[in-house]
């Protein structure tokens, strides 16, 4: 055995770790060579061609990665460039799971990469998921980079991410959200001095502004964004969009021969580029120009060559859908049909278009990207069917074609109205298919398919308020935790779109800081909602309940309540009337110019106090309404009794038509009407049961500020306070507010337990798109102001204010009103005023009302009896339905529950409960103490 000194061993050690030293030095050596010549070679080959890069980069990423190199700023840029050559090659799961790697390596080298990287990658992702059509998982991921992103705002790919998003929701038809994004585009490329940046903010903004009707500010940023390209050579693909877009101005200023000019501008570029996309992008859109001009040969002949130069499917479907559009116009309409088939052959791959009544199936036009494009298709193919059907003598079977296209239009209404987020936006899409159910009712009104008929009268109108009343329905499905989350993330949202209001202008860099966690707040509100969704089916179901009433239903529902349905739709050739009793359904087709003469002159005489001062004045009414009666109740032929009105736009005071044209026989005699949003939302409310009064409900809470404060310059209402007083003397439980005590926080903190509101005071309420309010003695209130959960308890409210039925017209929505904004918070029934009521007529009136409603009277013969007192005792202009027409009931006209019993039944069963509980606990307690001492062996 060999031994060895301790001196021989210490030796052996040192000689190791200097071998050890030297192999790690010639290692590191090495490595540092290898990441030289990798830097080096990897810097060459992106100087080559696109064909070659593709073939060597994911080479040089193997070495890389085999010789063990760190990730450095080159590394990650070399699969983001790959990514972005393979998706130009279409190959858009590889470029997705490159791109994806880089985001998932950037946290752990965020010390040695670029942090340009990061916000380059996800801008990266969303473009490949939009060209692959998947908008959803682009918009999320933009979004997302969006939130990452966060610490460095100021970022040009930032920028990129804003007006791609805008972009996607561009697609979507979100236009109004697409504007805040566009803007923020801007705002942040002027910050890094990109004048791409700026330049694709401009025109994504300038698109949306266009898209919602706001021409005259769209070209002040289109011709921006043209100068800018036109002196940049790194934009010279995007101006020819630019040009497009701003012909499309020059048409809606007039301008039509400088429209031409830009598209031809646009086109030749693209050619001089030997841009194959822009040519038929360019070519698809300025055959639709002339096809808006009547030009239809010229629309042709460039439609036919943008088809021929179109690979996007997106871009050739637009062509087919205007080529087919130019056919129609031509009373070419088998060719159209034909040729629409070929535009959704382009879209659903596999798609037979070869029989010309075919349609794509439900579920692959609710996954597809570009349903603008594929509802303006179906539309205008249902359009084709029914005028196909009109020029061959109302033909059943293209009628029936033309009615099923229409329904597969209605479900696209309802898929893009859930994509949807601002209010705005999907005001737009109501107004966009307005034009679409008037000819889809035409249809029904041809086949004689009442019930049809009925199910796109329902779907024409209020269909944001059944959402938001389904919204309001859905959260009583989540638990208290939930709701009470959901209320947190909300009111974080709201508390900083209100910091960010408060930013002073020029502040720049405080402004996009507030911005970006705004978007971080929104994104966590979103996520939350969507986990709801997925995890609880109840709360999605009556969220996005879309189902509508049946005629059936509506006939059994008149049965029970002894009364009759008008319901009517206002289009722009026609005006169609359906009158339903229980056993009979009549659908009528009126002159919609005779409609439109009338109730504009009759409404200026009802609304004015002194347009009727006159006899000549007197008689003109009377003949007006008369007319109006003729048109909308005389053809239905209604039994007396009572009728729901469900109304398109502007209520029509029915109580005031008269039978007769030369003496007032006024409907209200015989009839007692009430008004809904929709059938549907009436019946959905009847199935809502009334809450258990409890200790803490107010039966009746009054308000009558009398007079205001002088910074609100209203005039005093005397005798306000007065009225009020018979009123709440026939509650058991009332609270009244009156003066300097009518506060808008006395009505915010008193509401919430509140039965019955009765609100005597002034309102403010037009045409415009200005949110109507209610004035307190100290300040006023917009209906925004209050939470969804504010009026739990509230049964009924009655506004007896100036104006409170009135308010911005939103065709294909109805009027924005105070009484729509309380039933939008869940209130079944308003009383309301159409125009500026007197205020001793509305005070007898109203007390009137109340006392019938005491009798348990329903609410619209209570309004019907309160009326007729009226008008037995009036003299002179009293007597003029100025005076008491005005006053409408909207929602459910059921009685109300005797409120003030319902507190003293609840108290007794309280105390008889209480009383059983004793008497059980007691003898209970006697039976144990028996059964203890009798017990045998009990004590052994």
């Amino acid at each position: 055995m060999v031994t060895i000194s301790r001196y021989e061993y210490r030796l052996c050690l040192w000689l190791g770790f200097v071998i050890l030293s030297l192999i790690r030095t010639s290692f590191l050596q090495a490595q540092a060579m290898n990441r030289f010549e990798l830097a080096s070679l990897c810097k060459e080959v992106l100087n080559e061609s696109n064909d070659q890069k593709i073939k060597k980069l994911p080479h040089l990423l193997k070495q890389w990665e085999q010789n063990r190199v760190p990730p450095d700023s080159l590394y990650v840029n070399l699969h983001i460039e790959l990514a972005k050559l393979v998706a130009q090659n279409k190959h858009w799961p590889e470029a997705i799971q490159l791109l994806k790697k880089v985001i998932r390596l950037y946290p752990n080298y965020a010390s040695v990469l670029n942090p340009e990287i990061l916000a380059k990658a996800y801008h990266r992702l969303g473009i490949s998921y939009q060209d692959n059509g998947d908008f959803i998982s682009a918009r999320r991921y933009l979004e997302q980079g969006i939130v990452a992103c966060r610490d460095r705002p100021d970022s040009r790919w930032v920028s990129y991410m804003h007006s791609t998003l805008a972009f996607g929701l561009y697609q979507s038809g979100d236009y109004e959200k697409a504007l805040i994004h566009a803007e923020q585009a801007i705002r942040i490329g002027e910050s890094v001095h990109s004048d791409r940046a700026v330049a694709n903010g401009l025109f994504e903004k300038a698109k949306a502004l266009r898209e919602l009707g706001h021409t005259r500010e769209t070209r002040p940023d289109l011709e921006r964004a043209i100068y800018i390209a036109e002196h940049n050579q790194e934009l010279v693909y995007d101006l020819s969009l630019y040009y497009v877009t701003l012909a499309y101005v020059c048409k809606a200023e007039a301008k039509a021969q400088q429209g031409i000019h830009y598209f031809q501008k646009a086109i030749s570029l693209s050619r001089q580029l030997n841009d194959s996309l822009g040519i038929a992008t360019n070519s698809t859109d300025f055959g639709y120009f002339l096809y808006e001009l009547r030009q239809y040969d010229a629309a042709e002949t460039v439609l036919t060559q943008a088809i021929l130069f179109s690979q996007a499917p997106y871009i050739t479907a637009r062509a087919f859908n205007n080529l087919g559009a130019v056919y129609w116009r031509k009373k070419n309409l088998v060719q159209a049909l034909k040729t629409y088939q070929r535009g959704f052959s382009a879209i659903f791959g596999g798609f037979n278009g070869l029989k010309i009544d075919n349609l794509p199936s439900i579920s692959s036009i609710r996954s597809s990207a570009y349903k603008e494009y594929v509802f303006t298709l179906i539309q205008d193919k249902a359009d084709t069917w029914l005028d196909y059907a009109k020029a061959t003598n109302s033909d059943s079977n293209r009628l029936k074609a033309a009615l099923d296209t229409y329904k597969v239009a209605d479900q696209m209404v309802d898929f893009m109205r859930w994509e949807h987020t601002g209010d705005q936006s999907k005001l737009f899409w109501r107004q966009k298919t307005r034009g679409m159910y008037e000819r889809a009712i035409e249809t029904c009104y041809r086949l004689g398919d009442a019930k049809q008929a009925f199910r796109f009268l329902e779907k024409s109108r209020a269909v944001m308020l059944a959402d938001k009343i389904n919204e309001l329905g859905a959260q009583h499905k989540l638990t208290n935790e939930q709701v009470a989350q959901e209320q947190l993330l909300q009111q974080s949202v709201n508390n900083q779109q209100s910091k960010l209001a408060s930013i002073e202008p020029g502040n720049s860099s405080a402004y996009n800081a507030a911005r970006i966690l705004l978007f971080a707040k929104q994104d966590s509100l979103t996520t939350f909602l969507k986990k709801l969704e997925a995890s609880n089916p109840a709360y999605y179901q009556y969220k996005y309940d879309n189902s509508t009433t049946s005629l059936a239903d509506v006939q059994q529902y008149l049965k029970k309540q002894s009364g009759s349905l008008i319901t009517y739709f206002v289009g722009d050739s026609a005006l169609y009337l359906m009158g339903v009793t229980d056993g009979k359904i009549l659908l009528k087709k009126q002159s919609i110019k005779t409609y439109n003469q009338l109730l504009r002159q009759f409404g200026n005489l009802l609304s004015n106090p002194t347009a009727m001062s006159k006899r000549n004045d007197v008689a003109r009414f009377l003949s007006l309404s008369n007319g109006l009666y003729q048109q909308l109740l005389g053809p239905m032929s209604l039994p007396e009794g009572r009728v729901v009105v469900s109304p398109d736009g502007f209520f029509v005071p029915f109580d005031a038509l008269s039978r007769s044209a030369t003496r007032p026989d006024y409907a209200m005699n015989d009839y007692a009407f009430s008004y809904v949003y929709s059938v549907g939302l009436l019946l959905k409310n009847e199935k809502k049961s009334v809450q258990t009064a409890g200790f803490h409900v107010i039966d009746f809470l009054g308000i009558a500020p009398v007079d205001f404060s002088p910074s609100l310059k209203q005039v005093v209402l005397p005798g306000s306070d007065n009225a009020l007083v018979p009123i709440a003397s026939r509650f058991t439980n009332s609270t009244l507010l009156t003066h300097n005590a009518a506060t808008r926080q006395a009505f915010l903190s008193k509401a919430a337990n509140a039965r019955i509101i009765h609100l005597f005071t002034h309102a403010t309420a037009d045409s415009t798109d200005q949110e109507p309010k209610l004035y307190f003695a100290d300040s006023t209130l917009q209906l925004s102001d209050l939470s969804n959960e504010a009026l739990p308890n509230a049964q009924l409210v009655v506004l007896a204010a100036c104006k409170t039925g009135i308010g911005a017209n939103q065709r294909g929505e109805g009027i924005f009103s105070l009484a729509r904004g309380f039933a939008a918070l869940g209130v079944p029934s308003v009383l309301t005023t159409l125009w500026s009521v007197q205020n001793v007529a509305t005070y007898q009136l109203t007390d009137l009302f109340y006392s019938y409603l005491d009798q348990g009277f329903s609410k619209d013969i209570a309004l019907q009896r309160a009326k007729q007192d009226w008008l037995k005792t009036a003299e002179g202009v009293n007597q003029l339905p100025n005076n008491w027409a005005g006053l409408i009931i909207v929602g459910d006209s059921e009685p109300l529950p005797r409120l003030g019993i319902m507190v003293w039944v609840s108290v007794l069963f309280a105390f008889l409960g209480a009383a059983i509980l004793i008497i059980w606990h007691e003898r209970r307690k006697r039976k144990s103490s028996n059964l203890i001492v009798t017990a045998p062996g009990a004590l052994a």
